[in-house]
């Protein structure tokens, strides 16, 4: 664990951290609703996996994602998925042939809230510690999923706990989940509406030894 802070933090610094400031061990905070820009990319060959909108129910615990046109790479339909945490479900929705899948979530934990049991690394300015117009301060936190046996190094703002970025490991992947374009507010909550297609669909079992999680669920596009 030890040596995985040590690695992610050398990312994050090489990503453009300037200046460290001292931490004083702030608490747990929880994200606000928000809607905003989520990219996804494989570290190992740099592969991007998914790029799309996002809108989040921090409340609820729900999240829709939505893949971007703008992701050509893809020969199949575009991801869209409809994330109900509370329920440990999930939906895998194509609008185009207005067909959806629904399976179990097997975990809470995902890269738009700051786990439960997340343990603070360390406060730092990203740009100018001595411009206030051009500087952000974050917070670093560690951890990991039990339920997936994963690692991950997260960062959020201080004050309003927003996401910007998560790094995110396993025996299997390695993932970066990058954050932009958050806007505190969910203008559209209808985009939390099941389908009328889905609507009665039977959950379905995931083949033997698969777990579905908010992680896997990227690696797998």
């Amino acid at each position: 664990m030890q040596a995985f802070a040590v690695a992610a933090l050398s990312i994050w610094l090489c990503l453009g951290a300037t200046t460290l400031a001292e931490s004083h061990g702030p608490q747990h905070c929880t994200s606000p609703n928000m809607t905003g820009v989520l990219t996804v990319m494989a570290l190992t060959g740099g592969e991007i996996k998914a790029t799309g909108h996002y809108s989040y129910d921090s409340t609820d615990k729900k999240i829709r994602f939505t893949e971007s046109e703008m992701h050509l790479n893809k020969t199949e339909h575009l991801e869209d998925y409809l994330m109900l945490f509370e329920e440990g479900v999930f939906y895998d929705i194509d609008m185009k042939n207005q067909s959806c899948k629904k399976m179990s979530l097997h975990s809470h934990a995902h890269a738009l809230e700051l786990p439960a049991g997340a343990a603070h690394q360390v406060e730092l300015f990203l740009g100018s510690d001595t411009v206030q117009e051009e500087n952000i301060k974050v917070n670093i936190w560690t951890g990991s999923v039990p339920e997936t046996k994963g690692q991950y190094f997260l960062s959020t703002t201080v004050g309003e706990c927003l996401p910007l970025s998560t790094f995110y490991s396993t025996d299997s992947m390695t993932l970066l989940f990058s954050i932009s374009e958050v806007v505190t507010e969910v203008k559209a909550p209808e985009v939390f509406n099941l389908p009328s297609f889905c609507e009665g669909v039977e959950l379905e079992e995931a083949p033997e030894g698969q777990k579905n999680d908010f992680f896997s669920l990227f690696n797998s596009v």
